[in-house]
């Protein structure tokens, strides 16, 4: 998979990378117990959590919308759930989680609508894990 065209790569220490919009911006957050940030750009969030625990996605089957899907990430078996947000502000709502090694990375995409949300696919497939030492 290559980054879509305009993206850029966007590391977690050295242990996965994924590319995301040129226009995504970091905000200053300070993680607890893992690798945690939050990217914003036009009409989108990108939430990330790398580490022991994550978001309980099995929590989220009442969201309105509610779907759940396998999907391979870097040769690994991932899960997808997508839900309708309250639209204050965001419509849509993709996440991916992925075991790796001991811990679990989550992707949280956010957007204002359906056609914003199709960025996260582009980011879900170029996830990139980096090979233990």
């Amino acid at each position: 998979m290559t980054t879509p065209e305009g993206w850029r790569q966007f590391k977690l220490d050295d242990v996965v990378s994924f590319a995301v919009p040129a226009d995504a911006s970091s905000q200053d957050i300070q993680p607890i117990d893992s690798i945690f940030g939050i990217l914003r750009g036009e009409g989108y969030e990108v939430i990330y959590d790398y580490g022991r625990f994550g978001e309980d996605l099995a929590a989220l089957g009442d969201q309105p919308g509610y779907t759940r899907r396998s999907r391979e990430v870097d040769g690994q078996a991932g899960e997808e759930v997508t839900f309708r947000g309250d639209g204050n502000p965001w419509d849509v709502v993709r996440i991916l989680r992925v075991e790796h090694d001991r811990n679990r990375l989550t992707i949280r995409v956010s957007c204002v609508d359906d056609e914003t949300c199709r960025l996260a696919d582009g980011l879900f497939d170029s996830v990139r894990f980096t090979p233990s030492s």
